[in-house]
């Protein structure tokens, strides 16, 4: 057991101890009819035990753990003190537990206290107005007990805001608890004060009550320090001012209308002014409170999201190139909400703080005609559905968002594009030094060498070199043919031969369908095509014979039609067509593959479009090939 684990245990033993003396003495020797306060002192120095324990046991080491025990132990020691006949003793530990050791307690509930001299001046402020309530309670003077207890009071005020300004995050979160139990407390006071002068109410009724209404400060305490994140504490405070703010308008509404029908009339108003005010309060109540929580959220999320700032500074982050979670944190900062999540195709393209699956709003991405994403939104605590200016600002951003994804997903695409043409290259460079190595090469040096024997063979045996010469001719008309099988492979004879239409429909006229029978390919292409760049004229070559020849595999009909046409003034359009249906699904194999690269090694697009009722190739190639 650790020495830290072992304070812990002595502290909670002494405590429990004294709870037990405390109530013990009650019971043995009951206070008098003016020293009820000691049942108080009882239930409450009990519940700040179980608060320091539970303390203890979360956060051990926390700094407000040893003002909690001598909060506890203090108001718990009074009835003790009290029962042995020393009152004034009582009193003043009564008192020094709720004015100094909780308020010090409680401006410790942050972690790590960032260091302050306002901090420290309101510990003594608070330590000093404490000490005074307690001599001022002692001696029985009233006006300086009031005037002692709203000095202190203002003093736990002080420190509290400041500690509030020099945090952030969870911490500000916890001096929020902070607040939210002193508002309890103080609104608790307020209701037992008014109960007390409507209401027959005994000591024990009043003590009882006095101890309910002073346990909400030390539970929020308690949470600040052991769960601060449990609830979110904006919400409960924004859900509890507008309750109480919306309940004191309608009342005063009501009992002003109510005043005035009476100055006026006389009297106060009669049958059926009541439900006519009340039906007045009903039909006002929601708009009201629409406001009051726009109010409230502006303090405690932060102010309404402006739709023109928000598109000035993602028009800055956009025109930068920034990446798409810095494009996520502008929107969220702007908006105020928790999480906020970029999808394209049902994978999250960025995220950005908390997402909750169940409490999203989704806004469609659409660039022109083109579904390009989504973009997430997580409601803010307590929101059923986002703000009316964060859906205007969402609206206004949801263009230019969905044209920078449309953007960035082209230059995807374009750099995977760029990546396979040059993997094209690479692998096309290298079948030609195969080629050249392994076919040209060996045969030119074989040349060489029988040019070699030949000479020294001329003046020793004339017949012999003669018969050499000859076989030099055969090698030499091998490495010819070699030599045009290269060259045709980089670009075909036929196309300079006899133009493109002519070499593709010379090139496809052997083809069978897939049961053997002939295959019919009509061609409807212009008169005259205009002067294409060798590049064009090789890829609709390519595309078109390719294209002809997975048809004739794959499709159980025997006719296609081939397309030749200018769909724009520097568009070549190719479009292969059949009637027939697919005897297999076509799959990217290496001749697809290839037209692919081949298209977009010149900057144009290829697509495949496959039913049961056929297929259709189109590619689209520029006249103008981009550098």
């Amino acid at each position: 057991m650790t020495v830290r684990r072992l304070r812990t245990w002595v502290l909670l033993s002494l405590l429990s101890l004294l709870a037990t003396a405390a109530l013990a003495s009650l019971g043995f020797a009951p206070p008098s009819s003016s020293e009820q306060w000691a049942i108080w002192a009882v239930i409450v120095g009990t519940f700040l035990a179980l608060c320091c324990g539970a303390v203890a046991a979360r956060r051990p080491g926390s700094a407000a753990t040893p003002f909690l025990g001598a909060s506890a132990a203090a108001l718990l020691a009074a009835p003790l003190t009290l029962a042995a006949g020393a009152h004034a003793l009582a009193v003043a530990l009564a008192v020094l537990a709720s004015t100094v050791a909780l308020p010090l307690a409680a401006l410790r509930v942050v972690p790590k206290r960032p260091p302050s001299r306002l901090l420290l001046c309101a510990d003594l402020a608070v330590g000093g107005t404490g000490a005074g309530c307690a001599v001022a309670a002692v001696a029985g003077v009233e006006s300086a007990q009031v005037t002692a207890a709203i000095a202190a009071g203002t003093a736990m005020l002080a420190g509290t805001w400041v500690l509030f300004e020099v945090t952030a995050g969870d911490d500000r979160r916890r001096v929020l608890w902070l607040v939210l139990g002193a508002a309890a407390t103080t609104l608790g006071g307020m209701l037992l004060f008014a109960a007390e002068n409507s209401l027959p109410m005994g000591p024990v009724d009043t003590v009882v009550a006095t101890s309910a209404v002073s346990l909400p400060f030390p539970l929020a305490v308690t949470v600040a320090l052991v769960a601060p994140r449990r609830a979110d504490v904006r919400v409960v405070i924004r859900g509890a001012t507008v309750l109480i703010v919306m309940l004191a308008l309608s009342a005063a509404v009501y009992e002003g209308v109510a005043a005035v029908w009476e100055l006026v009339v006389g009297s106060r108003p009669g049958k059926g002014v009541p439900a006519l005010l009340a039906a007045t309060i009903a039909a006002g109540y929601q708009p009201v409170r629409q406001r009051v929580e726009a109010s409230m959220d502006e303090m405690l999320f932060g102010r309404s999201a402006d739709p023109v700032e928000t598109l000035t500074r993602l028009g800055t982050d956009l025109t930068a190139g920034a990446p798409p979670p810095l494009w996520l944190h502008t929107l969220r900062s702007t908006l105020g909400v928790p999480g906020i999540a970029l999808r394209q195709d049902g994978t999250a393209v960025a995220t950005v703080g908390t997402m909750d699956d169940g409490h999203t709003t989704r806004t469609a991405l659409r660039a022109g005609a083109e579904h390009v994403g989504d973009l997430e939104v997580c409601l803010p605590p307590g929101h059923l559905r986002l703000p009316r200016s964060a859906t205007a600002v969402l609206e206004l951003v949801a263009a230019p968002l969905a044209q920078a994804l449309h953007a960035a997903r082209l230059s995807e695409q374009l750099r995977v594009s760029r990546g396979r043409v040059v993997t094209a290259l690479e692998e096309e460079r290298r079948r030609m030094r195969r080629d050249l190595h392994d076919g040209l090469g060996p045969a030119l040096t074989g040349i060489a060498y029988t040019t070699d024997a030949a000479v020294n063979l001329i003046a020793t045996d004339p017949e012999r070199a003669v018969e050499t010469l000859r076989g030099l001719r055969a090698d030499i008309g091998d490495a010819i043919t070699e030599i045009r099988r290269i060259v045709y492979g980089l670009r075909p004879r036929a196309l300079d031969e006899l133009g493109l239409v002519d070499a593709v429909r010379q090139r496809i006229a052997p083809l069978r369908a897939a049961d053997g029978r002939p295959l019919t390919v009509t061609i409807d292409a212009p008169q005259r095509l205009p002067p294409l760049p060798a590049a064009v004229e090789v890829a609709a070559y390519r595309v078109a014979v390719e294209a002809v020849t997975n048809i004739a595999r794959h499709s159980d009909g025997t006719t296609a039609a081939l397309t030749l046409d200018l769909a724009a003034p520097e568009l070549l359009r190719v479009t292969v067509a059949d009637s027939g249906q697919c005897t297999e699904r076509w799959t990217p194999g290496v001749g697809i593959q290839s037209m692919y690269e081949r298209v977009e090694e010149i900057g144009g697009t290829l697509t495949i479009h496959t039913t049961p009722q056929g297929a259709t190739i189109t590619a689209d190639l520029p006249l103008v090939i981009p550098a």
